[in-house]
């Protein structure tokens, strides 16, 4: 008894295509974001990040100095007032050494679009994210195979 009330408390969330169907079945764009408010991720890069800091035990220090940031540029995207570019959100995962999954969540969280694995420079990130490659390691395979390098 007390496992079917605890499973009827927590509010599941639908799955993709079962949001989708409903979001095509819709008469009004508002209201359907007004039922479904729970099912967004509304969290910006600064709160996702500083949740990472908890998640792994980390310090600020600890990311700038694997992700190889100069100057106060990190803390400043900590603090909610830099919008970083693509490729530092890339950077913030090697400082972190984060998942390919994680990173894909903190580029959607920034408004940009994922590694996809078609784009040959994607693959490469893709790629060092996978093997855990540190900000130099990853650098000079691009660098190495004429793709832009993360600066």
């Amino acid at each position: 008894m007390e496992k079917v009330q605890k499973e009827t408390e927590v509010k599941k969330k639908k799955d993709t295509v079962a949001l989708q169907s409903e979001l095509r079945r819709s008469e009004n764009i508002e209201q359907f974001v007004a039922e479904n408010e729970t099912e967004f991720d509304i969290v910006s890069v600064a709160d996702y990040v500083s949740g990472l800091l908890k998640k792994y035990n980390l310090e600020k220090c600890d990311v700038t100095k694997r992700g190889g940031f100069t100057g106060n540029y990190l803390y400043q995207i900590f603090n909610g007032k830099k919008n970083p570019s693509r490729d530092k959100l890339i950077q913030i995962a090697l400082g972190f050494s984060l998942t390919l999954e994680e990173t894909q969540k903190l580029l959607r969280l920034g408004g940009y679009a994922e590694l996809y694995v078609r784009d040959s420079r994607d693959a490469f990130l893709m790629f060092g994210l996978e093997k855990r490659y540190s900000l130099q390691e990853l650098n000079e395979l691009l660098y190495k195979n004429k793709k832009k390098i993360i600066e």
